[in-house]
């Protein structure tokens, strides 16, 4: 009789979408950087092909704060939890310190 032991299933992995670093809207830093967290099929710990696909979001290596993409037009939020940029005039979520679209702190 042969024993035969399989070790898989599906584990999580991190895709950095750009490499680049960008102002983080939270803390100001550049420490911040589009990903996408995909969930892989893997056997013996190695991922073999992708399962699911993540949606991206931007997060800063600094303050560990994760955002999700700016604009999304099927995101609903109320006109009170809003605000606006004085120089580029975007809406902006109440909680930033610093615009994401032209970086001018608010």
């Amino acid at each position: 009789m042969i024993n035969m032991f399989l070790i898989g299933g599906i584990q999580p992995k991190t895709n950095f979408l750009a490499q680049e670093l960008i102002q983080c809207p939270v803390c100001g830093e550049n420490q911040a950087r589009y990903q996408r967290v995909d969930h892989y099929l893997s056997l013996f710990f190695i991922p073999l092909f992708r399962v699911k696909k993540g949606q991206p979001f931007l997060m800063c290596a600094k303050c560990k704060k994760a955002m999700q993409e700016f604009d999304n037009p099927f995101q609903k939020t109320s006109e009170q939890s809003r605000n606006y940029c004085s120089k580029c005039q975007k809406t902006l979520e109440n909680g930033f310190k610093f615009c994401p679209y032209c970086g001018k702190s608010l």
